[in-house]
C-alpha cells in the first residue's frame, strides 16, 4: 500500500508549483528537435512543464514510482528526482535525437539537444556552480519565512522574470509580485554584503 504524506490542498499546491517551476527551469536549459525550447523548440509529445509536475505526482501514486526514503527522505525530493528523471527519457528519446528542425537559411542542422555555456571548461562550470549555490543559500537565508519572495526567486531562477508571468504562475495580483521583488532585492543585497560581494 502507497504510503501517501498528510499535506494539505494549499500544501500540494505549493508542492505542484514547486514541481512546475523546477521542470521548466530544466526544459528551458535544453534543445529540443535542435531548437532551444524558449524559441519553440517542440518537445515529443508536447508536454508542458506543468504536465512533468502532475505526471511525477501521478507516478508516485499509482506506484509506478517508489518513493524510497532511504535515498529521498524529503518527499519533494523525491518527486523532483521524478521529473529529471522523466525530462531525461524525452532528451535521450529517438524521435528528440533523430528529429531535425533544419534552418534552410543556415543550411545545416542543430543537434537534437545540448546545454547552455557548453563552450566552458569543467573547472570554470564547477566554479560557477559553486558561487550560484552560496548565493543562493545566502540569499534564502535572509529571505527567512518570507515564502512569497522565496517563490518570486524560484521563478527568476526558472528564468521567468516578467511580472505578469510570475503572477500567473504563482495565482497572485502583479502588485504582490511587485512588493516581493523590493524585498527580494533587498535581500540579495544584504546576503552580497554578507558574501563580501556587491551587487552589479
Amino acid at each position: 500500500m502507497i504510503e501517501v504524506p498528510k499535506l494539505s490542498e494549499v500544501e500540494w499546491e505549493e508542492l505542484v508549483g514547486k514541481l512546475t517551476l523546477h521542470a521548466h527551469s530544466k526544459l528551458i536549459k535544453l534543445y529540443w528537435r535542435g531548437v532551444p525550447y524558449a524559441k519553440g523548440g517542440a518537445i515529443p509529445g508536447a508536454p508542458s512543464a506543468q504536465d512533468f509536475a502532475a505526471e511525477a505526482i501521478e507516478a508516485f501514486l499509482d506506484g509506478t514510482r517508489t518513493w524510497d526514503k532511504t535515498k529521498h527522505p524529503d518527499f519533494l525530493q523525491f518527486l523532483l528526482s521524478v521529473v529529471d528523471s522523466k525530462i531525461n527519457h524525452l532528451v535521450e528519446s529517438a524521435e528528440n535525437r533523430k528529429t531535425r528542425r533544419i534552418d534552410t537559411a543556415k543550411k545545416h542542422i542543430e543537434p537534437a539537444y545540448e546545454l547552455r555555456g557548453k563552450s566552458k571548461r569543467p573547472d570554470e562550470i564547477v566554479i560557477d556552480e559553486e558561487a550560484r549555490r552560496r548565493n543562493r543559500e545566502a540569499v534564502l537565508a535572509v529571505l527567512g519565512d518570507d515564502k512569497l519572495a522565496k517563490s518570486l526567486f524560484e521563478c527568476i531562477e526558472a528564468e521567468i522574470t516578467k511580472p505578469a508571468e510570475i503572477a500567473e504562475y504563482l495565482g497572485l495580483d502583479v502588485s504582490d509580485v511587485n512588493n516581493a521583488q523590493k524585498r527580494l532585492r533587498r535581500a540579495v543585497d544584504k546576503a552580497f554584503v554578507k558574501l563580501g560581494r556587491s551587487r552589479k
